[in-house]
């Protein structure tokens, strides 16, 4: 059972964070740092499709589970994903139930869906596991997908709606705001809770920080990214840089 799948047999919210690098070190970091799973963006991110295999390996040195966000609704790389390792798929820019119908048959074997037969790095007993065992999320970014939210919760083999809210608000004709945190994309936040609880379907998103991730589970955001590797590695940095500015400041006294 991977990570996802575990924390809802159990009944408790998961968490994780972006692995955007085509590295497979930065991965193995990422995946030994305790998260219940991490998503690989082959859309933003870095990473492609010749470096998926080994990034996923890289996570599952940590037993963490690899969730790959893939560039568009596409049942080949749906496909190709979950063949090469990933417990997972986040799609994004789904807007319709039909193009969320797509996504759920691509992931999954028949009698459930129209996924061929050919896993790279198999594993399961049976098609039947590899389909129960399987999660997709769509992402809700648009305004389009926010008014037909319970259609699109509602389809069979839709696990999760993944918000993407600096793109929602941007189609809300909201000023960019990297915080997600604008009043109108928090009420949107709450009307797709309330959709995805009335499917029986869960809700996850990113936040931008530990106030942000706690203010979302309180609205039952169950599944939340709390960092991204060149994140973490911009923090590091910045934190240096300040004490390199200190030690200049130093040596220039000195010289004075």
């Amino acid at each position: 059972m991977n990570g996802i799948r575990a924390a809802l047999a159990d009944g408790r919210p998961s968490f994780g964070g972006w692995s955007t690098m085509a590295d497979s070190i930065s991965a193995e970091l990422m995946g030994a740092a305790g998260f219940d799973w991490v998503i690989v963006d082959t859309q933003h991110g870095s990473v492609t499709n010749a470096d998926l295999i080994r990034v996923i390996q890289a996570l599952a040195l940590g037993n963490t589970s690899a969730v790959v966000r893939i560039p568009w609704t596409d049942a080949a790389t749906i496909m190709r994903a979950v063949d090469v390792g990933a417990a997972g798929v986040i799609v994004p820019m789904v807007n319709t139930p039909e193009e969320a119908a797509l996504a759920a048959s691509a992931l999954r074997y028949p009698p459930d869906g129209i996924r061929s037969m050919g896993p790279t790095r198999g594993g399961f007993v049976s098609t039947a596991a590899a389909n129960e065992d399987a999660v997709l999320l769509v992402m809700i970014e648009t305004e389009e997908a926010l008014e037909r939210v319970d259609e699109i919760a509602a389809v069979p083999g839709v696990d999760g709606l993944f918000v993407g809210p600096v793109d929602l608000g941007l189609s809300l004709g909201l000023p960019l705001d990297w915080t997600g945190r604008h009043p109108d994309v928090l009420a949107a936040m709450d009307r797709i809770v309330a959709a995805a609880d009335r499917a029986g379907v869960f809700v996850g998103t990113v936040s931008s920080g530990a106030d942000h991730a706690k203010d979302l589970l309180r609205r039952g955001v169950t599944f939340v990214s709390l960092g991204a590797d060149v994140g973490y590695i911009r923090a590091g940095i910045a934190t240096d840089a300040a004490v390199l500015k200190d030690l200049r400041s130093m040596s220039n006294a000195k010289g004075a």
